[in-house]
């Protein structure tokens, strides 16, 4: 069995109107070599020439939780999104090669997040999952709140929530009764970067 990822990704994104936003994503990141953890998300009511859809907050997404992570790392990313997870890890290889068109030789949509995915990816090891949406996964449920709750201009989850979380979906060993602190976060990977309703980041640096 090959050993686990260094990064754990989980992420989401939500279009209140689709098209037409206001959008929102939502990432968790787990560092599981140093213990650090990172999750947020960004609210967009407009996306530069293009229309705000789910599609494009699924990828953008995707994009930030993969934003300052070491270059030749391993990552999982876990998506319930199956346009995410089938256009990084099975089309995007034969759209680069015919030049961003696809089988029928139109043009990829969403090339610009495309191109700068497969730029980041190519620079990580990474290994793609899906998992069912709304199926209760206490991690894939947090990182659609946090998608939706951004969207919407509200305050994402904070740590405490996120940690339960990864607890309750088996990703963190559950917490003896006799602790009153995590111990799989060490007091500097605890630390936040202060976050607010439309921007709601909560990091340590890596």
């Amino acid at each position: 069995m090959s050993a686990p990822s260094r990064f754990l990704v989980f992420s989401d994104g939500s279009s209140l109107a689709n098209p037409g936003g206001p959008g929102g994503t939502g990432f968790v990141v787990l560092d599981r070599t140093r213990g650090a953890l990172r999750f947020g998300g960004n609210r967009f009511t407009t996306d530069g020439a293009h229309a705000v859809t789910n599609n494009r907050m699924e990828l953008r997404a995707v994009l930030e939780a993969l934003e300052g992570l070491p270059d030749g790392e391993t990552v999982e990313v876990v998506s319930d999104s199956r346009y995410v997870i089938d256009s990084l890890s099975r089309w995007i290889h034969g759209w680069r090669r015919k030049g961003w068109v696809t089988s029928s030789g139109s043009p990829v949509l969403n090339r610009d997040l495309m191109e700068a995915l497969d730029a980041r990816v190519r620079a990580l090891r990474v290994a793609w999952r899906w998992v069912r949406g709304h199926d209760g996964h206490p991690v894939n449920e947090l990182v659609d709140a946090i998608a939706s709750r951004t969207a919407q201009g509200i305050s994402v989850p904070e740590e405490h929530e996120v940690i339960a979380a990864l607890r309750a979906g088996g990703i963190l060993a559950p917490r003896p009764e006799s602790e009153t602190v995590g111990p799989e976060l060490g007091e500097e990977a605890r630390s936040q970067a202060q976050g607010s309703a439309v921007r709601g980041v909560r990091c340590r640096t890596w």
